[in-house]
Order: structure tokens, then sequence, then C-alpha cells
């Protein structure tokens, strides 16, 4: 206890409720005899008063430059704070929180001499990043991300890079055609460095897209040319006795049905064989996996096919994917033809 006493004496004040805590703090290198009593009550006098800040110290940093953190917090030596009531403190420990570099920030008022104060703003920083890893995913996948996924090592963890990164996995996967990819990053703290830190990325791909229709609402085109425009969106083959229900656009379900086939003596059309036969048996040789950038521009290729045919006011009112019974997307798209 002795020893203790030797070091510090310690007054803590509260100037915000539950948010920000400015804490005094009387420094001596032997036991105290005598108490500051306008530096123990500097924050609970009845009257504001107004002190110039003497010297400024930064504590806790080991890897920012303490000049830097200073001109951050906007804080300057010469500068008058007010004492209850001013804001100056509040706003310097805001500036610094807003870097993202921080998991807590606290001013205190070392000493106080007349109308002159020390003050010192200590920072506890973020842990940065050792290694990084991907888990559940090939070897070179994992490569792609690591490139990929913003990640850098030695940087400071922050929340934004652990967004990005997850984010920037999705994006991945979805132009490989995956749409239900889940990623969890877990921090594990490495012995090996002073406040440093592993990610583990654990990634869950689930299956892969693909697009079982696509269904044109409000059209006089024959629906077969305009998926033929659609270079990058393309349906997937199927060979079945059970075609999936389709539930969930606003293309209402329209089946072709045989005796429709036969009434329009179907057997003489090529293009309504296959219509009749479309739900159970339909040959693709190209990928039917959804990339929702392809789509988009396959969406400016429709227009251009309308323009091209006379339609100069074509445009595309609405358009939504969900998926069928089987897993597998539709894409229902509601034209808007104008005049020929």
């Amino acid at each position: 206890m002795q020893q203790m006493f030797n070091k510090f004496f310690l007054v803590c004040v509260a100037m915000f409720a539950g948010t920000l805590c400015l804490q005094a703090q009387i420094q001596t290198d032997t036991v105290p005899v005598a108490v500051n009593a306008e530096l123990v009550n500097i924050f609970n006098q009845k009257n504001p008063k107004k002190y110039k800040i003497a010297s400024i110290k930064v504590t806790g940093n080991n890897y920012f430059d303490e000049a830097l953190l200073i001109s951050v917090s906007n804080l300057s030596v010469g500068d008058e704070v007010q004492i209850p009531g001013g804001d100056n403190f509040a706003k310097a420990i805001t500036k610094l929180w807003g870097q993202n570099y921080f998991s807590d920030v606290e001013i205190f008022i070392t000493n106080l001499v007349d109308k002159n104060i020390d003050i010192e703003i200590h920072v506890t920083e973020r842990p940065r990043l050792s290694k990084f890893y991907f888990k559940g995913v090939k070897k070179g996948e994992g490569e792609d991300l690591t490139g990929k996924s913003g990640l850098v090592t030695g940087r400071v963890i922050t929340s934004n890079m652990k967004i990005n990164a997850i984010e920037a996995i999705k994006k991945y996967y979805s132009e490989k055609g995956y749409r239900n990819v889940k990623a969890k990053i877990e921090e594990v703290k490495d012995p090996t460095f002073d406040n440093s830190q592993i990610l583990n990325i654990y990634v869950t791909k689930g299956n892969k897209v693909k697009i079982s229709q696509i269904n044109f609402v409000d059209v006089t085109v024959d629906q077969a040319k305009l998926k033929k425009e659609m270079k990058g969106t393309k349906e997937m083959s199927r060979l079945t006795l059970f075609p999936a229900s389709d539930k969930g656009g606003f293309a209402p379900p329209k089946r072709y049905t045989f005796n429709q086939y036969l009434a329009d003596q179907g057997l003489l059309s090529l293009s309504k064989t296959k219509r009749v036969l479309d739900p159970y048996v339909r040959i693709k040789f190209s990928s039917a996996k959804f990339n929702e950038k392809k789509y988009e521009e396959d969406k400016e290729k429709l227009l251009d096919f309308y323009n091209a045919n006379g339609y100069r006011d074509a445009g595309i009112n609405k358009d939504t994917f969900y998926f069928n019974s089987k897993g597998n997307m539709n894409i229902d798209i509601a034209m808007n033809e104008g005049k020929q």
C-alpha cells in the first residue's frame, strides 16, 4: 500500500453520464501531504471557469505519432477551455474515436496551477492483423480471396475491414453463381505478437444458383427471340417427370398444355413442340448460373433489340428473381414495348 501511495493519487469525476469520462490525476514522487482542492472539484464547481491548456501528453500509443494524435484531437497548447460546460474534451474524444483505430479514448487533467492545466490523452489501440485464413474453401479460391478481400497484415483490425472482407467474399462467389454465401469471422489472439490477432474466416458457399425459367410479361415479341438476346443469362437444361412449381413472381404461371398443343397442330411446328416439352425436357449447352452484372447488361441488350426493331419507347417496367420449389431461380421481366 505504501508503494501505491508513493506513485499515484487519482481522483475521477464524471463529465458525461455513461458516455465520456474525464479524470483528474495528481502525481507525486512522495506520500501526498496535501490535495489540490481546485483540481479535485474542478468539474463540480458551481460557476464555470476558463482554463488554459499548458501541456498535452499522449499515452498508450505504440504505433501512432503523438503529434499526429494531438493534431487529430484538435486540442492545442494555449487553448482556452471552459470547465464545467465546455465541449472541447468531448469533441476531442469523438474525433479520435472516429478514426476507428482505438477501442478506448480518455482524457485526464493531470495538473492545475492557477488557471493552467496539463492534460493527458490516453488511447487504447485496437489489435493489428497478424495472419488470416479462409476456412471451407478450395486452395485456389483461398488464393483468389486473399487478393480480393482487402485484408492486409499489419493493419489495425476495424469493423469496416471485416465488413468489406465479407462483402468481397460474397461478391466473388456471386459471380460464380453462388447466391446464398455466408461468411463468419473469428478473431483469435496471436501469442507471438503484442496486441495482434489472427482472423479465421469461415465460408459457407451453399449450392450454385441456376436459372430455371425466364418469363416475360406484356410482350408481343416471341419470348424465344428475347431470351436469345440475353447472352449472359440463360435457362438451365432439365429432364424430369415432375416440373418445379413456380411461385413468388408477378408473372402468372402459364403452362402450354398438351391439349393446346394438339389444337394448334403443334406437331407441325418445332417451336410449339419445344414449348410443350419445355417443363420436362430442355437441352441447353450454355451456362445457366446467375451473374447479376451480366443480367444487368442483358437488360440493356433487350432494349437495344426492341429499338433496332422499331420500338423506340421500349422499356422495362419491373423485374424480379425468386426461387422455385427445387431451389433454382426464376426471373420475371415486365416489358413496356411502347409503339412500333
